[in-house]
């Protein structure tokens, strides 16, 4: 690390100008400036305190970087990291909320006061549900414990931070009778749509759309009733390898009654891979269109709303019918819950819990009854 000391011929005072290595957000050379000392000695004893400072990573110049020039480049790298979609919302939400309100306070400015006021002026304006607020407010602290990681700041601002209170809002799920009616009547409507395999995935293995919509036959194991959530398919129809999160690639048990539908869906696809040769797409995907592409998720729930109007059931959102109901069944049967989390793909139990907690307090009176079988007063 080089410097070097010179008297100012203007103000006939003493500058120095330190080389303290690449930005750590551009990787361009970075030098460091200090002017008006009085005497050149004062000059040195600065820059020799400045070289101990950054050999300890204790200094970081950040005079000139505000959060909206840190923010912009940390989304370099998220974009690596987040599904596209995802991606897109959480740029928005920085575009339009975040930035406009805090993205000229330089980052070393940032206080937790600033956060505080933040969050409260986007509830009292009341535009963003609190779900919402969350979510931005989850971007902001990201990208602030980036910030601290890499020792652009020594505390994070975010912490401590109070949130407004998420009311849940309630789950409408479809009872074991309504499943039951869906498959029955829906094997005897003219022109049976061939997303129905996937339908049955989510009301029997509990997916999620872009698991199933990304479903591959050879990551069916039908002999030992098997399927493995490798890979998804995002909004824009995308195919991505992997899944939500970590706990999101698994192993799922296949029912038994499942297993003949989709040994039937096999070979109708083979079929249809046959009859078009070249021309076919082969993804190897499970739920797909004629010639092999992914269904677009949209039109794949548009094809569940249609049916289920035909059936007669009311509408209700296709995560919730499916993959909501799925494990609401197996809560009221009494399966374990961590079993029924591993199955889902929650990354915490009590994500399980706390999503399905309207279960649960239904089952207490239940729980009171078998009690009052036990013990006598």
């Amino acid at each position: 690390m080089k410097g070097s000391v010179k008297k100012n011929l203007n103000t006939k005072k003493w500058d120095l100008v330190f080389d303290a290595g690449n930005d750590p957000l551009s990787g361009k050379r970075r030098q460091i400036k200090r002017r008006g000392f009085l005497t050149k000695q004062e000059a040195l004893d600065a820059m020799t305190l400045l070289k101990s400072e950054v050999l300890q990573d204790e200094f970081t110049d950040l005079n000139n970087l505000s959060l909206e020039r840190f923010m912009d480049e940390w989304f370099i790298e998220r974009k690596i990291q987040l599904q596209s979609s995802t991606y897109e919302t959480h740029r928005i939400y920085f575009r339009t909320v975040i930035k406009p309100r805090l993205g000229h306070f330089k980052v070393q400015k940032l206080s937790p006061l600033l956060v505080q006021n933040f969050i409260n002026e986007l509830v009292q304006e009341g535009n963003y549900s609190e779900y919402t607020i969350h979510l931005i407010f989850r971007i902001l602290s990201s990208a602030m414990k980036k910030a601290t990681t890499i020792k652009l700041v020594r505390d994070n601002p975010t912490i401590g931070i109070t949130l407004p209170k998420i009311k849940r809002k309630e789950i409408n799920v479809w009872t074991g009778e309504q499943i039951n009616h869906f498959i029955a009547a829906s094997k005897q409507t003219k022109r049976l749509t061939r997303c129905f395999p996937g339908f049955l995935i989510g009301f029997f293995c509990g997916c999620r759309e872009g698991e199933i919509l990304g479903l591959r036959f050879k990551d069916l194991d039908l002999d030992n009733g098997v399927i493995y959530i490798r890979q998804t398919l995002t909004q824009k129809a995308e195919i991505k390898t992997g899944a939500k999160n970590k706990s999101s690639i698994r192993s799922i048990s296949i029912p038994q009654n499942l297993i003949p539908v989709l040994i039937a869906h096999r070979k109708l696809i083979r079929e249809e891979k046959q009859l078009l040769g070249e021309k076919y797409h082969d993804n190897d995907l499970v739920i797909c269109t004629q010639n092999g592409k992914p269904i677009i998720p949209r039109n794949f729930r548009k094809e569940f709303y249609n049916l289920t109007e035909k059936v007669g059931l009311p509408k209700t959102k296709f995560h919730s019918a499916t993959r909501h109901s799925h494990a609401t069944l197996l809560i009221q049967q009494n399966v374990n819950v961590k079993l029924i989390s591993e199955r889902l793909g929650h990354a915490e139990i009590g994500t399980t819990l706390d999503i399905y907690s309207h279960v649960s307090s239904n089952m207490q009176k239940s729980v009171a009854v078998e009690i009052d079988k036990v013990l006598n007063l």
